[in-house]
């Protein structure tokens, strides 16, 4: 993981502003991609599921569904293709950072405690967000 993307990561996690869940309370996964092709798909049903994936190459894709308790997901792509499609149901929080060429982000949520980040930098961007429920707080940021 380079230094830009290092300080862009944490930047979306200080912007969410939440607690995370222990990984003893439930599933975890975490993916790293680095090169061509990049895909990757995914499911989460239980109690305190967390994601976690880092795209770094070329067509980059990411489809994440969680459904449960404190649920949480963090995309990170750095390369071009970029695609990132997030649905939670639970008590959830979504971040998406993707930098460099194709973006598009759309992510969502239904239930409470809801928070949303987004940033994009440098080419197509496009988000999409769509929340339902109690505290919802999105921040979309792109250049």
């Amino acid at each position: 993981m380079t230094l830009r993307t290092f300080l862009i990561a944490g930047a979306a996690a200080l912007t969410l502003g939440t607690a995370f869940t222990p990984a003893y309370a439930g599933s975890y996964v975490s993916i790293e991609q680095y090169g061509a092709g990049n895909a990757y798909g995914g499911a989460q049903h239980g109690y305190g599921n967390r994601l976690t994936v880092y795209q770094n190459g070329y067509a980059n894709n990411s489809i994440n569904t969680q459904t449960g308790h404190r649920n949480r997901a963090v995309v990170g792509q750095d390369g071009y293709g970029h695609y990132a499609d997030t649905a939670q149901f639970g008590r959830r929080n979504v971040g998406i950072a993707q930098f460099g060429a194709g973006h598009t982000a759309i992510t969502t949520q239904d239930g409470n405690g809801n928070a949303i980040g987004v940033i994009q930098a440098g080419r197509g961007n496009r988000a999409n967000v769509t929340q339902i429920g109690r505290g919802n707080v999105s921040v979309i940021i792109q250049d």
